[in-house]
């Protein structure tokens, strides 16, 4: 061990006793390697130290400065023989900022004062690095003392350096934690993590772990997606529920779609929940798997970070191909136990299931989804029967699209809600009929009807709504079921064209609709 060696590990215990444990496991989790491109002027520490967080960084400055200003340590004078100090008569330009670090100055006066002085610590602090690969602990221990360790070095060796200079520059507190901070921000990354701090990192995460949901899309493959640890060939027996079945480290979920990706909602929960929820889904089915590892992937999260039981509860709509297809996952610890099925109505699983196939059936409001589709978020249809276009249309704004269909007008309003105001469905009534249906970005909605200028009905379709007892507009509910979210809007026009006894043209409409696009772009 050479001379200045031991002087640094001598000095470094002293210095790493004062570093905060918080601060300290933020720098020893540091693994982000600096852009070798990137545009930062200065020297390699101020680089570095960009990528640190700059509020965890005055906190280390506070907690070393006043220590450092008493730290009496200088690097022999042949390890610094190379530097020289700024020709006599050199100017340079400083440029300083409101609410920048207390050490960017004193940074950049050593940078500028003292050429090479940064390069030359973070070579030494380099060749100086601490062996920490036996540290054990948890993960917030093993990062603070990586953190520690390593700084502790840096600012030994960034004072030494520096002292032996022999300039007030250089002997700036800040500017040797500074200096000192970034070699260690810079050097981190291509240190190995202790080897006990993987395993310390999962049991952190697996004591965290309070569950998760998200929504993803996945990929199908030959009618089926898989969420399991490893990779399965397709070909998967769902003989059994029609829907789900474990494979090796997971499940896999069988699709209406062959091949593509389909959207799935996701939700594990650590306790078992309660009975199924089935009103909006065609299929669900239950099986029990096995986690061999855990953290097993789904789009951008996953299963818990353990081994063990499982049960996954697969809600599944639209697989036979009348509407789009999507898929929802309850994941939950649990004993292994037998398959369950607990909703049967779509043709697929009955096929797999090997049981006669029910007939095929259209829901009421099916012949109109394509209108929500083609409007958006938010809008508002209104049908008024008994007036011509040119009696209507002064009653919306300028911009909504009216247009004359057999038996009366149909407006479009974007963005609007004109057609759900009581005095306007009033008015236009009077000769006869209307009726509108609004929705919005918030889920907010209102059906309405009126007739011979009075408004039998305006609020919004839940699933236990009073609607009134007026047989015209039972009649135009009948077999809605707004208890079901799905195609709300579509089954709130169908109700809407029931009532005034009209059909919508598609073809018109939907080019009526890009014509009012097409002169917005323009």
């Amino acid at each position: 061990m050479g001379e200045f060696e031991k002087l640094i590990t001598g000095a470094a215990p002293s210095i790493e006793a004062l570093i905060p444990a918080g601060p300290a496991a933020e720098l020893g989790r540091h693994t982000a390697r600096r852009r070798p491109d990137d545009f930062y002027a200065g020297s390699v520490a101020q680089k570095a130290l960009q990528l640190f967080p700059g509020l965890v960084a005055e906190r280390l400055l506070g907690a070393l400065e006043l220590a450092v200003a008493r730290l009496d340590l200088t690097a022999p004078a042949g390890l610094v023989a190379g530097l020289r100090p700024l020709p006599d008569g050199s100017g340079f330009v400083l440029v300083s900022m409101n609410g920048q670090s207390a050490m960017a100055t004193p940074m950049t006066m050593v940078n500028a004062v003292h050429p090479g002085a940064v390069d030359l610590i973070v070579e030494q602090v380099r060749a100086l690095s601490p062996d920490q690969s036996g540290v054990t602990g948890d993960e917030a221990g093993i990062a603070a003392r990586r953190g520690a360790a390593h700084l502790a070095v840096a600012v030994v060796v960034s004072r030494a350096v520096l002292n032996a200079l022999g300039t007030p520059t250089a002997a700036d507190p800040a500017a040797v934690v500074g200096i000192a901070l970034g070699a260690t921000v810079e050097l981190l990354p291509d240190v190995p993590l202790p080897l006990a701090y993987a395993q310390a990192v999962l049991e952190k995460r697996r004591a965290e772990y309070q569950g998760s949901s998200w929504n993803t899309t996945v990929p199908v493959f030959d009618h089926e997606f898989v969420f399991a640890e490893e990779a399965s060939l397709p070909g998967t027996d769902f003989t059994t529920t029609g829907v789900v079945t474990a494979i090796d480290t997971g499940f896999a979920v069988r699709t209406g779609l062959a091949q593509g990706s389909v959207a799935v909602s996701v939700r594990v929960t650590l306790d078992e929940p309660g009975e199924p929820e089935i009103a909006q889904w065609d299929e669900v089915a239950e099986a029990s798997f096995t986690a061999v590892k855990g953290d097993a992937r789904l789009g951008h999260s996953g299963m818990p970070p353990w081994p063990g039981e499982f049960r996954v509860r697969v809600h599944a709509h639209g697989r036979d191909g009348d509407d789009d297809e999507s898929h929802h996952l309850l994941i939950w610890p649990a004993p292994h136990a037998e398959p369950l099925v607990h909703k049967k109505t779509d043709r697929v699983g009955h096929r797999l299931r090997g049981e006669p196939e029910p007939p095929v059936t259209l829901s009421p409001e099916a012949s109109l989804r394509w209108l929500p589709a083609l409007l958006g978020v938010a809008a508002t249809v209104t049908v008024v029967t008994g007036l011509g276009v040119d009696d209507v249309v002064g009653a919306f704004e300028e911009n909504a699209i009216a247009v004359e269909i057999d038996g009366g007008v149909v407006v479009l309003e974007l963005d609007n809600y004109v057609g759900t105001r009581g005095e306007v469905l009033e008015r236009l009534s009077r000769g006869g009929k209307a009726a509108s249906h609004f929705w919005n970005v918030n889920s907010d909605r209102c059906l309405s009807f009126a007739r011979g200028g009075g408004v039998l009905f305006s609020a919004e379709p839940w699933e236990d709504t009073d609607f009134g007892d007026d047989p015209e507009v039972v009649a135009a509910l009948d077999g809605l079921d707004f208890g079901v979210w799905r195609h709300k809007e579509a089954k709130g026009i169908t109700a809407v064209t029931r009532f005034t006894g009209t059909v919508l043209p598609q073809d018109d409409l939907t080019a009526a609709v890009r014509e009012l696009f097409s002169s917005r772009e323009d």
